[in-house]
């Protein structure tokens, strides 16, 4: 509670505290002042900033370099929000700058703020009209007669609010006055009229104040001495002193072309109790004197005309060097200015290319990566589905590999089945054999033959069967074991297929349809061939092919 009562009391006190020191104003100071105001306005830098610049000028400020900088700290702040409201705090501040007397500071940010709002119309833009007569009258002070003319058409031939379009066209008429062009009698007029419209003395005085001049110069002194008139009335009224001096001193001058001698000297002395009451710049002592001289010269006393020119002209050349010198900072500055423009737009062509090169690296780098990943992904799909063709092959092969046992079995079984028959056939011989007492007919004996014919082991046509199934099992065994010996015969490589197949000489007996002792003659021939003494040797070799 204490707390949030001394932030309340700094709150609503110190912002009044600093306003109240006059001019002892600090940078720290309007910074803690910021901050309050921020918190006032929920955090909204834009908001706050365009508050405090249109609130305070250099005289809060205890020097005119802390108000800079603190013009400069709000311009930061609202820059770094990122708002629409950026364009305005800018022109707030260049508007500050220039009604405070500093042309120059206030022109960099009037271009910064001109730069936000290129290709925005009135609709888009609030303070559209007041910038545009803001920065035309920046280049006016700068004799920049060209830009300043294009921003006042701009106001002059849109919807401007009407005491702007009467400066701008009084602005104008001064730039065409400076080519001693006729056309400013126009943009003069034109902007009379719409003060007279609007009831605006102010601007009827000085603008009677520009036509005198105007009509004085094409030397009808007649019209000049109505309108000069007009602006003394109305300037000694609203009191705009500096436009009265010399719109009396002008008068005093008329009265001097018309030899009205009494009514010049009493314009000339009011017109001297007015400079001494009234602050008044080195034109109004110019207009002085020039009529002073002028009084002097038509009433022959050549003293009076004498001093008066001689402080006329001095007057004249400390004018003309004030001017060449302003003249001369508003070059330097323009230079300056525009070179550093020029380098920051270098600067900033620079970064782009920067930003593109790397835009264009960073998508050169994006279609390289989804190339790579692409590329991956299709390898590794092809990987996957080549696993899957070897793995579907390694199916299919062990399928077909189960199959061609499965068909040896049934082979081998359909064998052990007509050696069985066989068998029981022999057996059922030999028994009759024994029982007849060999006493069989030749008919007999034929129709046994035809029998045993039908039962014959391993026809051609079960030998091919077997063989094809036993290569498909065992490739290139026959070729190889073929290269053992030359007088390999058939019956060997069969008996050499069956301890392949791991069988007994029991079991290869019964295959075959011969005795064991049979199988045993055969393999001994073929070790013999092959110069193996053991079985078991041939056993192995066999195996190992």
């Amino acid at each position: 509670m204490k707390n949030f009562s001394v932030t309340s009391f700094l709150f609503l006190f110190l912002p009044a505290l600093v306003l109240a020191s006059g001019g002892e104003m600090h940078l720290q100071s309007a910074k803690k002042v910021y901050e309050l105001t921020l918190a006032k306005n929920k955090g909204d830098k834009t908001k706050t900033s365009l508050t405090l610049v249109s609130k305070w000028g250099k005289k809060e400020f205890f020097a005119d370099r802390e108000w800079i900088a603190f013009l400069d700290f709000c311009e930061q702040q609202a820059k770094a929000e990122k708002q629409n409201g950026y364009a305005e705090v800018c022109f707030r501040i260049g508007e500050n700058l220039d009604l405070n007397g500093f042309p120059h500071e206030a022109f960099v940010y009037l271009i910064k703020s001109e730069d936000l709002l290129k290709n925005k119309s009135a609709k888009q833009v609030p303070f559209f009209y007041e910038f545009h007569n803001r920065i035309g009258m920046v280049y006016f002070s700068f004799q920049r007669y060209s830009m300043a003319e294009k921003h006042f058409r701009i106001l002059i031939d849109g919807s401007s609010p009407y005491p702007i379009e009467i400066g701008a066209c009084n602005s104008i008429g001064l730039i065409y006055r400076e080519k001693n062009d006729a056309l400013s009698k126009h943009y003069f007029e034109r902007a009379m009229k719409l003060a007279r419209k609007h009831n605006r003395q102010d601007w009827i005085g000085i603008l009677s104040g520009n036509l005198g001049n105007y009509y004085y110069n094409r030397n009808n002194f007649k019209r000049a001495r109505e309108l000069v008139g007009i602006d003394f009335k109305i300037s000694s009224e609203t009191g705009q002193w500096e436009s009265a001096i010399n719109a009396l001193a002008l008068l005093a001058e008329l009265d001097v072309r018309a030899h009205l001698r009494d009514s010049a000297i009493l314009k000339l002395k009011q017109t001297k109790e007015l400079m001494k009451a009234h602050f008044h710049t080195m034109h109004s002592e110019l207009n002085f004197y020039k009529a002073k001289t002028m009084l002097g010269e038509t009433t022959n006393d050549y003293r009076m005309a004498y001093d008066n020119q001689k402080l006329y002209l001095a007057y004249q050349d400390s004018i003309n060097e004030q001017q060449n010198l302003e003249n001369f900072h508003n070059a330097e500055f323009q230079i300056q200015f525009q070179k550093k423009q020029a380098q920051l737009k270098l600067l900033d062509a620079q970064k782009k290319r920067v930003e593109q090169r790397f835009l264009l690296l960073a998508v050169i780098g994006c279609f390289v990566i989804v190339g790579l990943i692409i590329v991956l992904r299709q390898i590794v799909l092809r990987r996957r589905k080549e696993k899957e063709v070897l793995v579907l092959q390694k199916l299919r092969a062990e399928d077909e590999l189960t199959n061609i046992e499965k068909q040896m079995h049934q082979v081998l079984s359909n064998l052990s089945e007509k050696n069985k028959l066989v068998y029981e056939l022999q057996s059922e011989i030999e028994q009759f054999n024994k029982d007849s007492g060999n006493q069989l007919t030749a008919a007999e004996r034929e129709a046994l033959s035809d029998r045993l014919q039908t039962f014959k082991l391993l026809t051609e046509d079960d030998w091919d069967v077997f063989r094809k199934l036993f290569e498909k099992l065992n490739p290139g065994f026959f070729d190889n074991f073929q290269k053992l010996a030359d007088t390999l015969s058939k019956a060997d490589l069969r008996l050499a297929a069956l301890i392949r197949m791991d069988l007994s000489t029991f079991e290869i007996a019964r295959l075959l349809g011969i005795s064991t002792d049979s199988v045993k003659r055969t393999d001994l021939r073929l070790r013999k061939k092959l110069s193996i003494e053991q079985s078991k040797e041939l056993i192995a070799l066999v195996k190992s092919i």
